[in-house]
């Protein structure tokens, strides 16, 4: 059954209260009555099967049945990925989401093609984001970060994480160096560069924080892309796939 999002302040005393666009959704094209039942989430690791009780213009209300709280995930990923041209960055919010990254953050290089990034575009990917969570299952939410400069993003990296920069210059080094690294519920920061990949001294300053280079293949993949594969490929050595 899908299951829909509820702020977390309209979950009070058993009760739940969906407004909004959410509501008119499960009313009129759902058609949603009293007595239908729902699966809920917080955002925040919280499911419920919920009762509705009354629908009302733009706003349903209901009971509470049952609570449960989900696990921690198989492995906790920052995605730190360049955003391409056109609207490829909406694809890559959506699969990231459905694949379970904790959190995605747009990151700004030397050679970054799209470094304006209106909050307009920034509102939209959050949304992306909240409704690939409904489709898939996710108890949470994936997180679509500010906007944030390479450098910065590098120090956001403490030592205890376990961060990887795929990169076109490295040929040997492979994804599962990392594994020994790997364990239930591990950091992982990954960084992916723009359409013209990070220069040489973005790499030296990576290595210096001790965040790998590791090679995707002989291939030359699109910036989403990229990341995607990243992203499953440390999911796998977690067991996430397995």
């Amino acid at each position: 059954m899908p299951h829909f999002f509820v702020l977390p302040e309209n979950i009070l005393d058993g009760v739940f209260r969906i407004t909004g666009d959410e509501a008119h959704h499960l009313a009129t094209v759902r058609r949603c009555q009293p007595g239908s039942t729902l699966h809920l989430f917080d955002g925040t690791g919280k499911t419920y099967r919920g009762t509705i009780t009354v629908v009302a213009h733009n706003e349903l209300t209901g009971t509470l049945v049952e609570e449960q709280s989900a696990p921690g995930p198989v492995v906790d990923i920052r995605l730190y990925n360049a955003v391409p041209k056109g609207e490829r960055f909406d694809w890559l919010v959506e699969k990231a989401a459905e694949l379970g990254v904790t959190a995605l953050i747009p990151i700004i290089t030397e050679r970054s093609v799209v470094k304006d990034i209106s909050s307009a575009k920034h509102d939209r990917w959050n949304r992306l984001s909240r409704a690939a969570s409904e489709q898939s299952g996710r108890r949470d939410i994936m997180r679509v970060e500010a906007p944030i400069l390479f450098d910065a993003a590098l120090s956001q990296v403490v030592s205890s994480t376990v961060g990887v920069i795929p990169w076109e210059g490295e040929e040997t080094t492979a994804m599962r160096e990392i594994l020994p690294r790997i364990h239930p519920g591990a950091a992982v920061a990954i960084f992916v560069g723009p359409e013209g990949g990070f220069t040489s001294q973005e790499i030296v300053r990576a290595s210096s924080q001790s965040i790998m280079p590791v090679t995707l293949g002989k291939n030359i993949l699109r910036v989403e892309t990229a990341g995607i594969l990243a992203t499953i490929l440390v999911m796998n050595l977690a067991g996430r796939y397995q």
